[in-house]
């Protein structure tokens, strides 16, 4: 597997990320959102049909995701964006879970949170994530941060 180093400036800080490259090169890259808001997954989805319609959307609530997509026999995503605090399975509980499986193993996965703890950040990327984003307040900066982690992640 490649890795690569990508800086991103933000107003907050200086970052570096590291990510793999996408797991099955479709056409449409296939994106999974495990996130706990409803709100959230309700703008995802509103992003991808407006905005990013040439992904296709896979959107979990934690307990969903475990319960239905985990042991499926689907092909899997070609990234997936993990909110790092839910309800029935930390972000980093289900990271390590991922990471251990060899069916998801290989998927790149971006945390993507509110959390601005280096301490998080730390852990998550000694568990194996490609990549920490602290997800931004408006809608736009969403739209935003999204298409560039795909630009970055699946080309």
């Amino acid at each position: 597997m490649n890795y690569g180093n990508v800086m991103r400036n933000s107003e907050s800080d200086d970052s570096n990320f590291t990510f793999s490259p996408p797991a099955s090169g479709n056409e449409h890259p296939t994106l999974c959102f495990i996130e706990d808001n409803d709100d959230n997954l309700t703008l995802y989805e509103w992003i991808n049909s407006r905005y990013m319609p040439e992904y296709t959307f896979e959107l979990y609530t934690d307990e969903r995701f475990l319960n239905q997509r985990f042991n499926d026999s689907m092909p899997r995503p070609d990234l997936i964006f993990l909110d790092l605090k839910m309800p029935q399975i930390s972000g980093g509980q289900l990271l390590t879970k991922l990471k251990e499986d060899p069916e998801w193993k290989h998927v790149p996965v971006v945390i993507f949170t509110h959390s601005t703890s280096p301490k998080d950040m730390e852990q998550c990327m000694d568990a194996g994530a490609d990549g920490f984003f602290n997800k931004d307040i408006s809608v736009h900066g969403i739209k935003s941060q999204l298409i560039e982690i795909c630009e970055i992640c699946l080309k």
